[in-house]
């Protein structure tokens, strides 16, 4: 991970050298530790500035949470978010959290223990400040993720405008603030683009009572002293993240450029990379004391693989069963190596502990897919493309569509000129417009006549029909 730290600062060393060849040879400085030293000072300078920025992103986070715990929409939230299963395969931290069910049902059991002490008209006090305060602890503790803050405090600026609430800048307070929480008021509608419908669909109800505003985003001046630390907090958070991912957009550009003549153009992996470098500034624990950029290069590598791996085949393959493939062949390349001979299907999957179906699937998604026709110039005009060696079975021919076709309009034509009892009888014995063909008995009982007159009928329909129709309808033999 050297060179990754490294590269970034490569643009600078031009300037560094300059400066060491300008020392005067009296000073007796040893170029090459000069310049070591000065790299070495300078990735030291970065990664302090990392630690110490992702330390403001992580107290900014925190204090955000903590200012929307305050309000009690935010566990109805999380709960209609997550406790119903209706985005479950949308966080990936779910499967890093297997406690998160365990968490959701205590938020809401206090949730719901808190709006029934507040409608309680005795003595609410007591109860409600317990299990508020049970609440808030229990909110701050939420694994949240990017998306789930801007949601939420989008929620609570729609309704702070909504509610009929005015903001009244303090005098103490910097001119810079106000116009942020202006701003941001102004902007709820028109940037998160949510109506009431939506607003309504977001905070709805987990029974049938129905919640008091009161209790959902606390009183009028409760609001009023909230409010504006929750805009602050936010513009600090978000800022606080934007700067340590422009501090660390050169990383992108030194790993992206390593895939270069790849399937993607170049812009195309630095914004995967962009993706990437995102993942890895909202999953960072400067506690644990590891160095951002070694983190981070981990997430921008995964982020271009992956969508690598998504382009380089026209027929896309999961990224899980890329890596599968991978390992077998990988497997297939030793043991050939080390046997000297084809590897069977049997051996491979004792080898990479798969079983035989599973190595024959991986073994067919693997093979690279084949053109039915041929678009390769230097080939014949006489060569034949798979397709020309393809039956095809599903759709019938067109000559014989239109045989079809017109022999079925010739035939309504010549049954138009037969009486009603002559054209029953042809179309009952011959199967013409009904499912089964009938005998003359069946369709003599069916029209009450005997099987002999049955047969004179018809022989004289069939003349009829040979004597205006009997070559056109010879043709189609």
């Amino acid at each position: 991970m050297e060179n990754l730290d490294e590269r970034p600062l490569k643009k600078g060393l031009s300037s560094v050298i300059n400066l060491v060849n300008e020392v005067d040879e009296d000073d007796n400085i040893d170029n090459e530790e000069s310049i070591v030293n000065v790299v070495s000072g300078k990735n030291e300078s970065i990664e302090k500035n990392n630690f110490q920025t992702a330390q403001k992103l992580r107290d900014a986070k925190i204090k955000l949470i903590s200012v929307l715990a305050e309000f009690p929409v935010t566990a109805l939230w999380l709960v209609n978010e997550y406790g119903q299963n209706a985005n479950k395969n949308k966080r990936d931290q779910s499967k890093e959290s297997p406690d998160l069910s365990d968490k959701l049902e205590a938020i809401k059991e206090l949730f719901l223990l808190s709006a029934a002490s507040f409608m309680t008209k005795d003595s609410p006090s007591a109860s409600l400040n317990v299990n508020k305060i049970e609440l808030n602890a229990e909110l701050s503790k939420f694994p949240y993720t990017f998306e789930d803050l801007v949601k939420l405090v989008d929620v609570i600026v729609f309704a702070y405008k909504y509610r009929g609430l005015c903001y009244q800048p303090i005098k103490r307070k910097k001119a810079s603030h106000t116009d942020l929480i202006i701003k941001r008021l102004e902007g709820v509608g028109r940037r998160t683009q949510l109506n009431a419908a939506k607003f309504y669909e977001l905070t709805k109800p987990l029974s049938t009572h129905q919640y008091d505003e009161q209790f959902l985003f606390l009183s009028a001046s409760e609001m009023q002293n909230s409010f504006e630390a929750v805009v602050l907090s936010e513009h600090d958070w978000l800022m606080a993240r934007q700067n340590l991912t422009t501090a660390n957009a050169k990383l992108v550009m030194y790993i992206a450029n390593q895939y270069k003549g790849s399937f993607l153009a170049f812009d195309d992996l630095v914004q995967e990379g962009q993706v990437g470098l995102l993942k890895a500034v909202d999953r960072f624990d400067h506690r644990l004391g590891f160095q951002f950029s070694t983190y981070a290069g981990y997430w921008i590598k995964q982020s271009i693989s992956r969508s690598l791996s998504r382009s380089e085949r026209s027929v896309r393959i999961p990224c899980g069963q890329v890596a599968n493939i991978n390992k077998v062949f990988r497997a297939k390349e030793e043991l050939y190596s080390k046997n000297g001979a084809d590897v069977s299907v049997k051996e491979l999957a004792e080898y990479t502990q798969f079983t035989e179906d599973e190595i024959n699937t991986i073994l067919s998604i693997s093979q690279p897919p084949m053109p039915l026709e041929s678009f390769d110039e230097g080939e014949d005009e006489n060569s034949f493309a798979p397709i020309d060696f393809l039956e095809q079975q599903v759709f019938p021919s067109p000559l014989v569509k239109i045989a079809e076709t017109e022999l079925e309009s010739l035939l309504a034509k010549a049954l138009k000129m037969l009486s009603a009892r002559e054209e029953k009888i042809i179309c009952n014995h011959f199967g013409i417009k009904c499912d089964t063909e009938m005998t003359l008995q069946d369709i003599g009982s069916e029209l009450n006549l005997t099987r002999e007159r049955v047969r004179q009928i018809q022989v004289k329909a069939l003349n009829m029909l040979k004597l205006y129709y009997g070559k056109q309808l010879m043709s189609f033999l």
